[in-house]
């Protein structure tokens, strides 16, 4: 009885001059379709502040050690944005959710087990101590999204038109890298998770502010991406 009496003082507390008001809701506990309507970023403004993530060197280079498109083709990068928009996410949230965004993309789309090579880069090279911290960012954007985690081609495709000529659009995946490929007939190769700027992958979801570089994009004379040290990492079984 003292439990209940305490949950609904929680619920029902009153302020200094008596009146009763309800408890303060977290982001998650809001009404999905008032947040969004609180949001007051346009389709193109939430257009551009998703296409500056990919001009951040540490998401550039994810892209590019993801040179087959295993993770983060384009269908699974439009995804992305939907999901943002079914949030309601404000634009300044996108680089801190974009990784358990993708990764709840490619649980929805993908049979084969990539989507781990994700964890070095959210999680840096505790990730596998810290595999909770991603997950709950995912379960959080997917109920702000109120579970609504499907997305069909017509809309990635509408979400592509947007902006057509990006360079993020061109991530076609070869027909090769799909489940057509009989599992036992794949290298073990295929799934090693490579770093070739970085032999210590920050940590963006435990130590955003550390890990978070600025939005410049690359600075003249960046160096290619060929030379430099690879991170191999066992990719969990389950």
């Amino acid at each position: 009885m003292d439990a209940v009496v305490w949950i609904l003082r929680t619920l029902f507390r009153r302020d200094d001059r008596g009146r009763k008001r309800k408890r303060d809701l977290s982001l998650c506990e809001e009404d999905p379709p008032k947040r969004r309507r609180d949001d007051r970023a346009q389709p193109q403004e939430e257009m551009a502040a998703f296409l500056r993530v990919f001009e951040d060197k540490y998401y550039w280079m994810f892209l590019a050690c993801d040179d087959c498109m295993k993770i983060s083709d384009k269908y699974l990068l439009a995804m992305v944005l939907v999901y943002f928009r079914r949030a309601g996410l404000h634009t300044e949230k996108y680089r801190k959710n974009f990784f358990p965004a993708l990764f709840l993309a490619n649980q929805m789309e993908e049979e084969l087990p990539f989507r781990w090579q994700i964890y070095p880069w959210a999680l840096g090279n505790t990730w596998m101590d810290n595999t909770e911290v991603l997950f709950q960012h995912r379960d959080q954007l997917l109920h702000r999204m109120g579970f609504k985690a499907w997305v069909d081609r017509t809309t990635c495709d509408l979400v592509m038109a947007e902006a057509p000529s990006h360079w993020a659009w061109t991530r076609e995946r070869q027909p090769d890298h799909s489940l057509a490929i009989p599992m036992f007939r794949m290298d073990k190769e295929d799934f090693i998770i490579s770093d070739t700027r970085f032999k210590h992958p920050y940590c963006i979801l435990l130590c955003p502010e550390e890990g978070q570089y600025s939005s410049h994009g690359f600075p003249a004379g960046f160096p290619h991406w060929g030379g430099f040290p690879v991170l191999r990492v066992a990719v969990p079984s389950s």
